[in-house]
């Protein structure tokens, strides 16, 4: 009974310390987002917790916008990359990307001028996808936003 005891603290303990392991490719987990509603001009202000064994994450995030509304039109800049701002290599950190309005946030192209509130149909709502891509090309998994609404 003993021994049995003693090896399930061992492999309870040997499994503990493998989880925090870094891997070879990048980890990115949502933090936080400013606001689920971004007014016409505003920013939108994404943070994610990253982790990477080597610490070279400083090359790109690619972004995908996934409109929502129920009256599909055509969009623009559904998909980009964006640098990743430079700092010393880390294997742990936080990277914070400010989505401007006009820059990265319109979606629709030209948004319906009818419809109800709420919603107002004319607003696009945006479904935001992030992955991370580290120096030697590893992409980590990808990370979705819920649903916010920028208003037009």
């Amino acid at each position: 009974m003993r021994s049995i005891l003693f090896v399930s603290a061992f492999l309870t303990l040997a499994i503990a310390c493998n989880k925090d392991k870094l891997e070879t490719t990048p980890s990115l987990k949502l933090k936080s987002i400013s606001s689920s509603t971004v007014p016409v001009g505003g920013t939108l202000i994404v943070q994610f917790d990253f982790t990477d064994k080597e610490g070279d994450i400083s090359d790109t995030i690619f972004v995908k916008k996934v409109r929502t509304n129920q009256i599909v039109v055509p969009t623009l800049r559904d998909s980009f990359v964006l640098q990743v701002p430079a700092f010393p290599d880390r294997s742990r950190g936080i990277i914070e990307l400010q989505l401007t309005y006009q820059n990265h946030l319109v979606s629709a192209v030209n948004p319906p001028s009818s419809g109800g509130t709420p919603p107002n149909l004319h607003d696009d709502t945006l479904i935001f996808k992030f992955a991370l891509r580290d120096k030697a090309k590893h992409i980590s998994d990808t990370v979705t936003t819920g649903p916010i609404v920028i208003v037009r």
